[in-house]
């Protein structure tokens, strides 16, 4: 049978975990319907540029005007790019949207099983009025003050644990990133003084990977910036969240195809040094706080046995 600090405890538990999850539905909520709206502009820009090029290749009056000058194959070829870019976009931000989606159904259902933490809690307030008013019971209020002080600290180390391994996930994949993007800027150096087809085809192998790897990072960084949200109240550092997702937007945001000109591969490569940094520093003041949130609750758990033991 449990005791009644271990029921206390879970209790605790169960409604710090639906704390969490009702504000990470709530957040999740928000994204989603900021990223359908881009979706929906996404998808539009790609109609626009898709129609552009279809004009050029019907035949009209500016075509043979442009045919005549000889620009219209200049032009086409850049709609061309355009249309390509667009749908690079679209299909980002389609893929980001349905990752939201998952993870708001993951974390709906997740809320299904603490939805009567607040009840369970109320139980056992009434259950601790009684206790204290029995004269046999080793209960009183600085024991129950006590217990749930070290359940709320409990709590606490919880969440930066949680905070810690979602920042850790996001440092790997960070670093990953940083490795395929150097492979690529070395290439693109080659390839910048005549390294030929074969050169060209290799960057463009590493450039293709470290997307893979960028997006993967900036997974991560979204899970580790939900994190740092929930323990906000509770951190020790003066930290801007959003500077960890600049880097996402500079890469997401901009035209894709110009990851392939060695200037924006160094950029990208410069921007993912600079954000493993702030993430390492980051993760070195929570696993900081973390210790001294430790020895605070060392230090109750040794004050509650002491009360019990003279009771």
């Amino acid at each position: 049978m449990k005791s009644l600090n271990e029921e206390i405890m879970e209790i605790k538990e169960e409604l710090r975990k639906k704390e969490k999850w009702s504000h990470h539905v709530e957040r999740l909520k928000d994204q989603i319907h900021i990223k359908e709206q881009k979706v929906s502009q996404l998808a539009q820009s790609l109609a626009d540029e898709k129609e552009d090029v279809e004009k050029l290749h019907r035949f009209s009056v500016d075509n043979i005007f442009s045919t005549l000058v000889g620009n219209k194959q200049e032009k086409l070829q850049k709609r061309e790019q355009e249309v390509i870019t667009a749908k690079l976009n679209y299909q980002d931000a389609k893929q980001k949207l349905q990752e939201l989606k998952k993870e708001y159904s993951d974390y709906s259902n997740r809320l299904k099983g603490v939805i009567n933490a607040g009840k369970d809690y109320e139980d056992l307030l009434d259950r601790k009025e009684i206790l204290i008013q029995d004269e046999m019971s080793i209960w009183s209020e600085e024991l129950f003050r006590i217990t749930e002080k070290e359940a709320d600290l409990s709590n606490v180390l919880v969440e930066y644990e949680e905070a810690i391994a979602a920042g850790e996930k996001a440092l790997i994949t960070l670093k990953e990133a940083a490795v395929s993007f150097d492979k690529a800027k070395n290439w693109s150096k080659v390839d910048m003084i005549g390294g030929g087809f074969i050169t060209t085809a290799i960057k463009h192998n590493h450039v293709d990977d470290a997307k893979d790897r960028i997006h993967d990072a900036e997974v991560q960084l979204r899970h580790f910036e939900e994190e740092l949200l929930d323990i906000q109240n509770q951190l020790n550092i003066e930290l801007s969240i959003g500077d960890m997702l600049t880097f996402a937007d500079y890469f997401f945001d901009g035209l894709i195809v110009d990851w392939l000109v060695h200037d924006k591969i160094s950029q990208a490569a410069d921007q993912i040094d600079k954000t493993i940094s702030l993430v390492a520093k980051t993760l070195t003041s929570l696993r900081e706080d973390s210790k001294r949130y430790a020895k605070k609750l060392q230090e109750l758990s040794v004050k509650r046995i002491e009360i019990i033991e003279h009771a």
